[in-house]
């Protein structure tokens, strides 16, 4: 894959941070498991997220306590609150992943439809609706991601509130980057 310029200073950041719950820390320590992270709210499916951004991380793991503690809080299931932590990783030769012929590696440069490219907003749908189940067949994603709720318009689509034109809309909707290993 030729990277451009900026890709290159993206990829080339030395530290990286996965945002996770305290309770998962002994597991992380023994290695990585790329299957350990299931579920309806990924955009690039099943897999090890990492950003460079540490207020991304921070903002992410904070919003997930907050939702786990009210839940659990309201239901008193657990006898302790989340917690959440944010672990850095040093890697300093990052960006050699994204060139071949090692790994099968996509960057999403840009959140629009490209009729060139793999489109974004296609692919977090497929992701999304498909959370079981690898989607795709790359070993390494980089690019932008969606909003903050994309949930929320695949939820209104599903129920005949938006069309899926006005749900891919809101799919595109760029905030920052982030890295996904699979």
């Amino acid at each position: 894959m030729e990277l451009t310029t900026k890709q290159e200073k993206q990829l080339g950041q030395t530290q990286w941070f996965h945002a996770t719950l305290l309770r998962h820390l002994e597991s992380l320590k023994k290695g990585i498991d790329v299957k350990f992270n299931l579920g309806s709210e990924l955009d690039f499916g099943p897999g090890f997220y990492i950003t460079p951004d540490f207020e991304q991380a921070r903002k992410f793991i904070n919003k997930q306590v907050e939702v786990l503690n009210r839940s659990t809080s309201n239901n008193n299931i657990f006898d302790s609150e989340e917690v959440g932590i944010i672990v850095e990783f040093r890697i300093s030769n990052f960006i050699e992943i994204f060139k071949p012929p090692d790994y099968h590696c996509h960057y999403f440069e840009k959140h629009k439809k490209s009729e060139s490219d793999l489109d974004f907003a296609e692919f977090v749908v497929q992701n999304r609706e498909n959370p079981d189940e690898l989607q795709h067949h790359f070993d390494f994603i980089y690019g932008v991601q969606t909003d903050d709720n994309p949930t929320q318009a695949l939820a209104r689509f599903r129920q005949n509130e938006i069309t899926k034109e006005e749900m891919l809309a809101e799919f595109r909707k760029l905030v920052t980057s982030k890295t996904n290993f699979h």
